[in-house]
C-alpha cells in the first residue's frame, strides 16, 4: 500500500496545481473581498484529482461517502463522512487514504478541526485506513498558522498527514509539524 499512498500524493500535488484561483475563495457580489467556500474547493479538487488519477489507478476515489448505513462500520463510525476516501468498494482490506479538507480560516474555529482530526483518527483505526491526510487549504499569501500544525502534533506522529496548499497554482505540500 505504500507505493500506492505515495502514487496518490504525488496525484494530490498534480491536481493542486490544476486548481483555479475561484475555487479557493469565491467573489461576492457587491463586495471586493472573497469568501472560502469549502465545498466548491472540495468538489473541484474531486474533479481535478479523478482527472490525474484516471482509471488505471486500483483505487477509487470517494467524495462524502455516508458510512452510517455500512454494515460493518455503521456502529463504530456513526454519521461521520470524512471529505474523501480512497478505497476498493466492497471490501474492507483496500482501505488507502481517508480526507478532511478545510480552509485557513478553520484556526478561528479549532472545535471544527478537532472534530475532523477526531474522525480521521476513527477511520484509521476502525475502519483501518492506510494513511489519513488533513488538507489546509489558503488564500496564497498566509502561511499555514501554527494552532493548526499544534493541533495536528498532538496525535501520534505520522499517523495524520498535515497537508498544505497554500494557493491557486500551488503545490500541496506535506507540512513538518
Amino acid at each position: 500500500m505504500e507505493n500506492d499512498f505515495k502514487q496518490f500524493i504525488e496525484c494530490l500535488k498534480k491536481a493542486g496545481r490544476r486548481i483555479d484561483r475561484h475555487y479557493f475563495q469565491l467573489d461576492v457580489a457587491g463586495s471586493e473581498e472573497s469568501i472560502y467556500r469549502e465545498r466548491v474547493y472540495c468538489y473541484e479538487l474531486y474533479h481535478q484529482l479523478r482527472c490525474v488519477l484516471g482509471d488505471s489507478f486500483p483505487y477509487k476515489l470517494d467524495g462524502e461517502v455516508d458510512k452510517a448505513g455500512h454494515p460493518i462500520i455503521r456502529q463504530k463510525l456513526g454519521a461521520k463522512k470524512p471529505d474523501f476516501i480512497v478505497h476498493v468498494p466492497g471490501t474492507m482490506n483496500h482501505n488507502l487514504v481517508v480526507i478532511e479538507v478545510k480552509p485557513v480560516t478553520v484556526k478561528s474555529r479549532m472545535n471544527e478541526l478537532r472534530e475532523d482530526l477526531k474522525t480521521l483518527k476513527r477511520f484509521l483505526n476502525k475502519a483501518k485506513y492506510y494513511r489519513a491526510i488533513m488538507l489546509i487549504y489558503g488564500d496564497g499569501k498566509s502561511d499555514l498558522p501554527n494552532e493548526i500544525r499544534d493541533k495536528v502534533r498532538k496525535f501520534p506522529e505520522g499517523l495524520i498527514l498535515l497537508v498544505w496548499h497554500q494557493g491557486h497554482g500551488e503545490e500541496p505540500v506535506i507540512a513538518k509539524i
